[in-house]
């Protein structure tokens, strides 16, 4: 048999409470982004964070599986590890020739 349970809010007769006009303009602002005065700032993120955060396939035909296999070797990196140093190293070259420009 199913055991019909009700709010004990409604069994013991507990007033609901009204929100003041300022926990109201609180709760507006804060929908909206907060006080514009405040400007927060997003915290940089870790380059050491462990690295959970995005995952990513990338088909390679023949010829490019061989020059990272090659690359890899020759740097002395898994290939995993010559891909992240290989992206990390062409985005500073780009941002720092960003800057220039």
């Amino acid at each position: 048999m199913v055991k019909r349970r009700t709010p004990k809010a409604s069994t013991q007769g507990a007033a609901t409470q009204t929100p003041t006009p300022e926990q109201i303009e609180a709760f507006a602002s804060g929908a909206e982004g907060g006080s514009q005065n405040k400007q927060q700032q997003a915290p940089e993120p870790d380059q050491d964070a462990i690295r959970d955060y995005k995952a990513m396939r990338v088909p390679f035909n023949q010829h490019e599986y061989e020059q990272l296999a090659l690359g890899a070797k020759l740097s002395g990196r898994t290939k995993l590890n010559f891909l992240r140093y290989a992206m990390l190293t062409l985005s500073k070259e780009l941002q720092k020739k960003e800057a220039q420009d």
